[in-house]
């Protein structure tokens, strides 16, 4: 069982490598790219401020893909010394990129981590009342994820400002002490919608197992009903949680970006978007830096599910 797993992770981790390696370099087998960064370097050092007079095709080149495809390798794995052009010159590309990487994650991962926390207590609580008060709750969940992410991101900061403004009491300190960036406000921004969704998941598995006899066994033993839910129902409500998991990650890397261009943030995301288009291998090496770590962590829980649980198949 042990081999089977390894070697499915493997072929799994091997196929989205080559996938991430044939859609970095995709836009050299469709346009002449050479002449297309040519043109946008001198955009970008003020030469040109017009390219309306320029007239490009749509091409099929494999010979200028397939190339361009071993030079991103020659970048991964011999030359260390990789450069990103910028005003006309080149730059080092680590450790600022690094800096950048690590700054980001620490926001997504503790926004992560702060949505699962407020997700279960909001479920534990809602799961305390009684069935036909559930309504409310449920009520405004549905009103919240029916909103657009960016409404929501909005209306947050409104509000904090709002209430400053109103009391003098600012709920969050903005410009706290790190490099002056804001991290406790941006933090608790991006964990409102994944902590909604996970309230969601959660509550519906929550109130499935409810109705499991192994709970009406539990309040025949005279189990509180607090512990019944923390402990028991709980316990077999991780694995839809996982099951969802992943799709909340991605959907939290892609709040991630509104997040850094609302508060400013020089991070990952608005690096790779203010410089892939001048450095195409920037987007190739910045996948791997997000798909790596995350398939190691979902790939380890996933193992670790499945011997916990003694289940068989792919939980994903």
């Amino acid at each position: 069982m042990l081999n089977s797993y390894a070697v499915r992770s493997l072929l799994q981790f091997l196929l989205t490598s080559i996938g991430i390696l044939l859609i970095g370099s995709l836009p050299y087998l469709f346009f002449n790219m050479e002449s297309q960064l040519d043109v946008l370097k001198m955009v970008d050092q003020k030469q040109l401020t017009n390219t309306l007079f320029i007239y490009d095709t749509l091409v099929i080149n494999f010979k200028e893909y397939l190339n361009h495809i071993k030079y991103t390798l020659n970048l991964l794995f011999t030359d260390h010394g990789i450069q990103y052009y910028e005003r006309g010159r080149e730059i080092p590309l680590f450790p600022e990129f690094l800096d950048a990487y690590v700054q980001s994650m620490l926001y997504l991962l503790a926004s992560l981590l702060l949505a699962l926390v407020l997700g279960m207590l909001l479920t534990i609580l809602t799961m305390l009342l009684p069935k036909e008060k559930r309504v409310v709750p449920k009520g405004i969940l549905f009103v919240f994820e029916s909103l657009p992410d960016i409404f929501v991101i909005m209306i947050t900061q409104l509000a904090i400002i709002w209430i400053y403004k109103t009391s003098g009491f600012l709920l969050f300190n903005i410009a706290s002490g790190y490099n002056d960036r804001a991290i406790l406000l941006p933090i608790f921004v991006l964990a409102l919608l994944p902590a909604l969704y996970i309230y969601n998941y959660l509550l519906v598995s929550f109130e499935d197992e409810e109705k499991q006899l192994y709970v009406e066994l539990a309040r025949g033993k005279g189990l509180k009903r607090s512990r019944i839910l923390v402990v028991h129902i709980f316990r077999n409500s991780i694995l839809t949680l996982f099951n969802h998991f992943k799709g909340i990650f991605l959907f939290g890397l892609a709040n991630l970006v509104m997040l850094e261009v609302i508060f400013e943030v020089r991070g990952f995301m608005t690096f790779v978007i203010n410089h892939g288009v001048l450095n195409p291998e920037i987007v190739t090496i910045a996948l791997f830096m997000i798909f790596i770590p995350s398939f190691l962590f979902f790939t380890g829980v996933q193992w670790i599910l499945e011997r916990w649980f003694q289940v068989k198949g792919d939980l994903i």
